[in-house]
């Protein structure tokens, strides 16, 4: 008998949720109504701005993807002019300055291992580099998405593809231009992997490197799971990207990069000024209110501490692997003081996996709630930016979130038969749902 199977065997039958299959119908309806309509306001925005800058050529328009725009740039120069080019700022603005406003510069803050990802799109048009850059994440989101929601019984599956096209972390991400589509695409791949694959988890870790802080507590949470295969396979893979990276473009790139790196947090993250309004971070809120560096560095590790200390507990106890991987990013977003918004496309991960968790063992209303928050506190990044008038909010849906994990870790839910309908008066948003199979039951509200 499974795991799930003895579960399941040990709650004891409860009635049948009040819903009928009429009102799942109706509850996946609006899942596809509300993500089609937010799905097309965004890309037709976004084409709004395309169509300001590169046709109108209004030059106080930045193009969509002016990160990818550093990127690209830096790119191109390792190729022309050799890798440590990237990291010279001046050689980088030069170049930037084809693409962005005179008053715009994005200095290149990744270490060589992001570069080696990155150089063969040097080698196209900025255009096709875009088409290029942007298809791939999206595809690789997708797939993890899939992947992940795939356990949840075919009788209990929602529709889930235009909620997660039209979360709003992925517009803002392709918006700027951004690699969390990839980073969160390898986090979530890990996760699925690291029970049946642990190797193959290992190796998708290792692809963190290309941002390593959002790698940092995947050592401790393979040991807190005792994952020692997928933890000795991500610290070789780990060595064999930084071996390629040096063996491709040499110790004086290294070099450059940690000083490149120096003077970007010194420049941007402690004194970034108006940079800061995007730090979805507690160390990022205090500083753009205008406290000093030592006070908004010790808040946030006294945050960031505490927040360790309760997934270490989760990590090591026996609660369903759905919520301890539903942990880890929202620990990961947590524990960083400088992310930027376009970072919240991680938030997928947690509602992927929180949504089938859901729909495994219901869900109330409040919870439904955190995750529509979560859904949608992308987009109030990206406008507390625009704005600087409203706060970053996401510090405070991310502690809702660990908040709703760990109590459904210490409080048992009934497991949902898969022959039960439900009431999807409100449909777990989610989110991101699940799989769209039989759209005529889900969760109980």
């Amino acid at each position: 008998m499974s795991v799930s199977q003895q579960e399941t065997a040990r709650v004891d039958p409860a009635p049948k949720s009040r819903g009928a299959r009429g009102g799942s119908w109706q509850g996946s309806r609006r899942l596809y109504v509300y993500g089609g309509a937010l799905l097309f306001l965004e890309y037709f925005l976004l084409g709004i701005w395309w169509w300001g800058h590169h046709i109108l050529q209004n030059t106080t328009i930045p193009s969509p993807g002016w990160d990818l725009a550093v990127f690209w740039s830096a790119a191109n120069l390792a190729i022309t002019h050799g890798a440590t080019a990237a990291y010279d700022w001046g050689l980088l603005r030069a170049a930037e300055a084809a693409i962005l406003p005179p008053d715009i510069f994005g200095p290149f803050s990744y270490p060589p291992t992001f570069l080696l990802l990155i150089y063969p799109i040097g080698m196209l048009s900025f255009g096709a580099a875009t088409v290029a850059f942007s298809g791939c994440g999206i595809a690789l989101y997708l797939g993890m998405l899939n992947k992940t929601l795939r356990s949840v019984p075919d009788s209990l599956r929602l529709p889930w593809l235009i909620p997660a096209v039209a979360f709003p972390g992925v517009w803002v991400t392709l918006v700027t231009g951004q690699n969390s589509l990839f980073t969160a695409a390898v986090a979530g791949a890990a996760l699925v992997l690291l029970r049946r694959s642990p190797v193959a988890a290992g190796a998708c870790i290792a692809m963190l490197c290309i941002k390593p802080q959002l790698g940092i507590l995947f050592p401790l949470y393979l040991l807190c799971e005792s994952q020692w295969r997928a933890l000795a396979s991500a610290a070789f893979f780990s060595m064999l990207t930084l071996v390629v990276s040096w063996l491709a473009f040499g110790t004086a790139t290294f070099v450059a990069a940690a000083r490149s790196m120096a003077m970007f947090r010194h420049a941007i993250v402690e004194n970034g000024g108006v940079i800061l309004y995007g730090a979805p971070t507690v160390f990022g809120t205090l500083r753009s209110a205008g406290y000093s560096t030592t006070v908004s560095y010790a808040a946030h590790a006294g945050v960031a501490m505490l927040v360790i200390a309760v997934c270490v507990w989760l990590w090591r106890s026996t609660c369903r692997f759905e919520l301890r991987a539903a942990s880890l990013p929202v620990a990961t977003l947590m524990v960083q003081p400088y992310l930027i918004y376009y970072d919240l496309a991680w938030l997928a991960l947690p509602m992927a996996w929180l949504a089938v968790d859901f729909v495994r063992h219901s869900s109330n209303r409040f919870e439904n709630a955190v995750l529509l928050a979560a859904w949608l506190v992308p987009a109030q990044g990206l406008f507390a930016v625009l704005s600087h008038r409203t706060g970053q909010w996401a510090p405070i849906v991310l502690v809702a979130l660990l908040a709703i994990i760990v109590r459904r870790a210490r409080a048992p839910q009934r497991v949902i038969a898969p022959h039960e309908s439900f009431d999807a008066a409100t449909p777990p948003v989610a989110a991101i749902g699940a799989h769209a199979s039989n759209p005529t039951q889900g969760t109980t509200a």
